[in-house]
């Protein structure tokens, strides 16, 4: 399990340098909003320009990032179910859901 300064660094390093690289120096990464789950971390992040103006048109769609604590990748929590069942559903193996259910 990485420690909380390193999820948070490896969730502005996927940013910066993936999806907003165009914007990294955009990036805000939010260290006190890192929560510890089985499967990893959650970690939320916010732009510069929603920040300084309020401007919800600045804010990212999807703030939240997961760390998982196997190191495999870091990516977005979905944004249609609440991030405490996503973390919960990775843990027991019920991610991805089966289709039908």
């Amino acid at each position: 399990m990485a420690p909380k300064n390193e999820v948070v660094a490896a969730a502005a390093h996927f940013l910066k340098n993936g999806p907003y690289k165009d914007q990294a120096d955009s990036v805000v990464v939010l260290p006190d909003t890192a929560v510890e789950f089985t499967y990893g971390w959650t970690v939320a992040f916010d732009l510069k320009e929603h920040m300084e103006t309020g401007d919800f048109t600045k804010k990212p769609f999807s703030p939240v990032l997961v760390v998982p604590h196997d190191g495999s990748a870091v990516h977005f929590a979905p944004t249609y179910l609440p991030t405490h069942e996503y973390m919960k559903m990775r843990a027991s193996g019920e991610w991805p859901p089966k289709k039908g259910l």
